[in-house]
């Protein structure tokens, strides 16, 4: 409680007072004046002993009357705050067995008030940061059974295929030369898994700092695009490069830009429909640049269209060897585009899936 609103309660409590003394002190003027009347009519017929009991039920009425007077005035005048008091004390004993309180009802402009409303700040900012933990605490949970499923995968079969090798009743050379192909196949399927998880981890704590430099987009756009084109060839896609300008700059830490275009063209490269087209656009918008990756393939509903940037979410739910991977690279993306202050997003337009990256010119 600041200094400042402890004095207005100071303040309000002595004006109270004021007023219940103020009050008690007219009633006690008012006996005192209306016994004196009474005393010289009727003094001269009272005994000794009715007058020492008149005296004495005056000054007690004297003393008792302003006193309860007071009391009942100063109770009059804090009751209701007590009350709320009382409500807002109840409400937050609650915290200690549930996670919040629910929002306190807000009655009158006073201190008290002006409490209540810190306290439902507190217990909404309270609340927050338990769903963050909570959301936290599942997610990691589900990457924990996500990697341990797609690191058993691969260990199980380069565990199977040494056991092969292991075995005498394969003794052809080109037959085992298979199965260690396989094996070692597998072993580097494993190494990119744990390489990706552990850059996971260190972009999402921010453990990563960004070496930028003002570079041409387009140059590094076009370099990645080109150096997959026989992949789409084998699946006779045409790759259609599109842009206005061949020098369009932005401040990037060139290594992670280009995990972060692979990323995306290694994704139309995998989902892409046969005999379709893969086009990529560049154009500037105002002080940004957006750089649009767009392939025919299966149609994603816009359920699951955000869904695709989350850790270990594959559309594929079967996660077939032919689309294997490690369901981390547009989670990667999109934080690596976010450290670059800008934005990695998807659209779709029936089979038309579209990646736009929005970044800031140099």
């Amino acid at each position: 409680m600041t200094g400042k609103m402890f004095n207005r309660i100071a303040f309000k409590l002595i004006l109270l007072i004021t007023i219940g003394l103020s009050v008690s002190s007219i009633i006690f003027v008012y006996i005192n004046n209306r016994f004196n009347f009474w005393f010289l009519e009727k003094g001269n017929e009272l005994s000794p002993v009715q007058m020492v009991n008149t005296f004495n039920l005056y000054a007690a009425l004297l003393i008792i009357t302003p006193i309860v007077t007071f009391i009942i005035i100063f109770l009059l005048g804090i009751n209701k705050r007590v009350k709320y008091l009382k409500y807002i004390t109840n409400s937050v004993s609650v915290v200690k067995e549930e996670v919040h309180l629910e929002e306190l009802s807000l009655k009158g402009k006073d201190e008290i008030t002006e409490l209540a409303k810190s306290i439902n700040i507190m217990s909404s900012r309270l609340k927050e940061n338990y769903e963050k933990e909570k959301k936290i605490e599942e997610a990691k949970n589900e990457l924990i059974v996500a990697v341990s499923h797609d690191l058993k995968t691969p260990l199980t079969s380069i565990i199977g295929y040494l056991e092969l090798l292991n075995d005498d009743k394969f003794a052809y050379e080109d037959v085992q030369r298979g199965y260690l192909n396989v094996a070692y196949g597998k072993s580097v399927s494993l190494n990119n898994l744990i390489n990706e998880l552990f850059e996971y981890t260190k972009l999402a704590n921010n453990y990563i700092a960004l070496e930028k430099t003002p570079f041409n987009i387009a140059i590094l756009v076009n370099q990645v695009v080109g150096e997959h084109i026989p992949f789409f060839t084998e699946k006779n896609i045409k790759v259609e490069l599109e842009s206005k300008s061949q020098e369009i700059y932005s401040k990037i830490d060139i290594q992670r830009m280009v995990r972060v275009i692979e990323n995306i063209v290694k994704n139309a490269e995998k989902y892409s429909f046969h005999n379709t087209i893969f086009k990529v656009t560049m154009t500037e918008i105002d002080n940004n640049i957006k750089i649009s990756f767009e392939n025919i393939g299966e149609s994603i509903i816009k359920e699951e269209l955000e869904k695709i940037f989350d850790k270990m979410y594959r559309l594929d739910k079967s996660r077939t060897s032919e689309n294997e991977g490690s369901g981390l690279g547009l989670t990667i993306s999109r934080k690596i585009v976010e450290l670059h202050n800008g934005r990695l997003w998807a659209e779709c337009n029936g089979n038309t899936i579209q990646f736009n990256i929005l970044l800031q010119k140099a």
